[in-house]
């Protein structure tokens, strides 16, 4: 089977997308390649999208032809399965399908457009209990697809990973904030004799970054990787084995449930002054009461809870997790052959 994913640039999404893939490897016998999508004229692209979002109220020949249009060319003939993550990628997605005729699966909200284009629509459990009437393609996800499993960790490494994001999700950071970060983040240095490992995101403003390196120059890992200094795409995997912990903003859904997969205990953060968004909540609420994660503010004194963590074991509902979404994927897409016998955990 030939796959195809749809890129719109961004790491989180393309590697939820790999994830997807990954999840079916073990089961059907796949090739995947990454397709960059672009406009063809990036000028007034937000009309555009908009645009080409009404259009896809009625996918009619005329109007996939239509929104075909405003991308560069994207051939089709040889795939048999279309994968894309985030929202401006979604009635792109919808419209190859439906010209190719071809499986599909959007992995994210589908803001508006409709199901009934889409072979499996990968979706939070939060916004599926919002539906009144069940929509046949989604299939409710308790952690977002990624491409990074739990792992046995072994022995003390004495080093602890800060992933930071920023503004996104109702949260907006301003400099104070950081600054009450870097306090906590030396106080923890001094009381636990870890090591900080930063990790900053396209999210980071690029002053916010400055403001921590200098804060913190006298303690970071050497490794600490800072987004805005051009250093490129960070291989967290490789990281993530470095640490004893996890510390990630609570801006970023994608870096929460990369650090809960990786099967250490996390710790999400964020200042006590915050813009409630009710779905992203509940989401953080689901996690907590699953024992994936704990929720700290920037003021709080982490070690107070690193040394009585309550966490619970989370390896088995990881796996379990990825599992289900595999059998649930595999029953959407049921006119594809599988190749290897599925095992039921």
């Amino acid at each position: 089977m030939k796959v195809t994913i749809l890129s719109d640039g961004l790491d989180g999404h393309i590697n939820q997308s790999l994830g997807i893939v990954e999840i079916l490897q073990d089961s059907l016998q796949l090739s995947y390649t990454t397709v960059d999508v672009k406009l063809k004229n990036i000028f007034l692209r937000g009309l555009k999208y908009n645009y080409i979002k009404n259009l896809s109220k009625n996918l009619t020949n005329r109007n996939i032809n239509t929104i075909l249009s405003f991308f560069e060319e994207i051939d089709l003939t040889e795939c048999d399965l279309l994968i894309s993550t985030g929202a401006k990628l979604t009635v792109l997605n919808a419209a190859l399908a439906k010209k190719y005729s071809i499986k599909n699966i959007n992995n994210g909200s589908l803001r508006g457009v409709s199901d009934e284009y889409f072979s499996a629509n990968l979706v939070l459990e939060e916004n599926i209990r919002k539906k009144k009437t069940k929509i046949s393609s989604n299939i409710p996800i308790i952690l977002p697809p990624n491409r990074f499993n739990p792992f046995k960790h072994s022995g003390i490494k004495n080093k602890v990973l800060f992933l930071i994001g920023g503004n996104g999700s109702g949260y907006k950071y301003k400099k104070k904030d950081f600054f009450a970060l870097c306090k906590q983040i030396i106080k923890y240095v001094h009381d636990s004799g870890k090591t900080p490992l930063i990790v900053t995101s396209r999210r980071t403003k690029e002053s916010h970054e400055q403001l921590i390196k200098e804060h913190l120059e006298d303690y970071l890992d050497v490794r600490s990787v800072w987004f805005n200094s051009g250093i490129g795409r960070t291989n967290l995997s490789n990281i993530f084995k470095l640490v004893d912990e996890i510390f990630v903003t609570e801006d970023s859904s994608s870096m929460i449930a990369e650090s809960i997969s990786s099967g250490l205990h996390v710790y999400t953060i964020a200042p006590n002054r915050q813009k409630k968004n009710k779905d992203y909540l509940e989401m953080l609420y689901r996690y907590e009461r699953m024992g994936f994660i704990k929720r700290l503010n920037f003021d709080t004194t982490f070690n107070n809870y690193t040394n009585k963590s309550t966490l619970s074991a989370k390896y088995k509902k990881i796996i379990n997790a990825k599992h289900l979404l595999k059998i649930q994927i595999l029953k959407k897409l049921n006119k594809l052959v599988l190749t290897k016998n599925l095992k039921i955990l």
